[in-house]
């Protein structure tokens, strides 16, 4: 195992949208500089998370508007698409939502322009500990120190699977979840009977994606398919409803605001309005229902019993059934919080102070952090505003040179 002989002084565990939009953030704010700060992830690039992911459920455009990306200036992007020429059609309403290739070509743009790729650490953090001086975090290739630590973890090693599905995996029935690394649109027959399990943005793309002229196609969905253009209204960007949110003690009551706010298994009008034209053609059958058992006839002939009693065939099951709902991190947080015994609410989510600070050295951002940010902590505007609130409890320094 190696050591760093120098103490970094800001080290961010997770290179997704969060991570790399903190660490622009901190460069740009002049909180540090480039050979004093790193980024702990696994994948070969920063948010190569991201990219696979939206790259499996076949995404083309943005929840999120066009001032929500990883560079710290608001209209960054818009004046990215014009240097490009790229045409109108790249964005689209409400409020300019951008396709994913421009935002990937963005965001890769930014990296390549602030030099996020030389501070990348391409490996696993497995374990913390919480020094006097400094915190030490250890690798699979080595061990770092550092002044400050930020948790940006996401959710990526924690996808959700129904009894039944994993009964039919182990079965060796032809299934899957999208949201999997794993997952490989190839192996995915050309023709036959092809149901893709669950009724938000993910399954409903995903079914959209896999539509074929020799495939049938059935988007199996636990409820009707709801339509909501946000995550949670953009009153919670804001000091609307972030006032009385953060005036509330109790962090039992924050959860149960939370979880109201957000509007889990929605989708887009546009995607409604492609479900419903898909529909009329008849390329796409839509079931509000869901499965209690898969019988596994051959690995690619299975049987789904439905609750209602009807049963269903199929020649390859796609899972798009999300993540568990858990803490981040897994034994890595849980492990931070059972030896240094980090405050947690009931809900096993830490409890930080307004700067997101959750011990002298370590602050948090993403789902870590919402019982502070609220719902929208987990979005790309949550990146911002975590950062926000990260830099402002700083002391602005200053630094030689500047970020151009």
């Amino acid at each position: 195992m190696q050591f760093r002989k120098s103490i970094l002084e800001w080290l961010i565990i997770g290179g997704g949208i969060h991570g790399t939009y903190l660490s622009h953030a901190l460069l740009k704010k002049r909180i540090t500089t480039r050979p004093s700060l790193a980024i702990i992830d696994p994948n070969d690039e920063l948010m190569g998370q991201w990219k696979r992911v939206t790259a499996n459920v076949g995404m083309s455009h943005l929840r999120s508007p066009s001032v929500h990306h990883i560079d710290v200036e608001p209209f960054s992007l818009k004046h990215f698409a014009e240097c490009q020429n790229c045409k109108q059609s790249f964005f689209i309403p409400p409020n300019e939502r951008p396709s994913l290739d421009l935002f990937n070509e963005h965001s890769a743009h930014i990296v390549r322009r602030i030099g996020l790729h030389d501070i990348h650490v391409k490996s696993k953090a497995i374990n913390i500990a919480l020094e006097k001086d400094f915190v030490e975090v250890e690798t699979e290739k080595e061990i770092l120190k550092t002044q400050n630590l930020i948790l940006a973890l996401g959710q990526s090693e924690k996808r959700a699977w129904p009894t039944w599905a994993k009964n039919a995996k182990s079965e060796n029935g032809n299934i899957c979840h999208v949201l999997e690394d794993s997952y490989c649109y190839e192996k995915i027959p050309d023709s036959g009977e092809i149901v893709v399990v669950g009724g938000g943005m993910s399954a409903v793309q995903t079914a959209l994606s896999l539509i074929r002229p020799s495939r049938k196609v059935t988007l199996l969905s636990p409820h009707s398919l709801r339509q909501n253009n946000y995550d949670a209204d953009p009153g919670w960007m804001g000091p609307k409803y972030l006032s009385k949110f953060r005036r509330i003690s109790s962090y039992r009551t924050r959860r149960e605001m939370i979880t109201k706010a957000r509007n889990n298994g929605s989708i887009t009008y546009e995607l409604k309005q492609e479900v419903n034209r898909r529909v009329n053609e008849k390329t796409l059958k839509v079931l509000v229902n869901e499965s209690l058992k898969c019988n596994v006839l051959m690995p690619d002939l299975m049987l789904l019993n439905l609750d209602n009693g009807d049963q269903i065939g199929s020649n390859y099951i796609v899972l798009a059934t999300g993540y568990n709902q858990e803490l981040p991190g897994g034994k890595l947080v849980q492990s931070l919080i059972s030896k240094y015994d980090l405050a947690c609410a009931e809900c096993g989510f830490p409890i930080t102070d307004s700067h997101l600070k959750w011990h002298d050295k370590v602050y948090v951002s993403g789902a870590l952090a919402e019982l502070e940010v609220g719902p929208v902590s987990r979005n790309i505007i949550g990146a911002r505003m975590a950062a926000d609130k990260i830099i402002r409890s700083q002391k602005v320094q200053k630094i030689p040179h500047l970020i151009n």
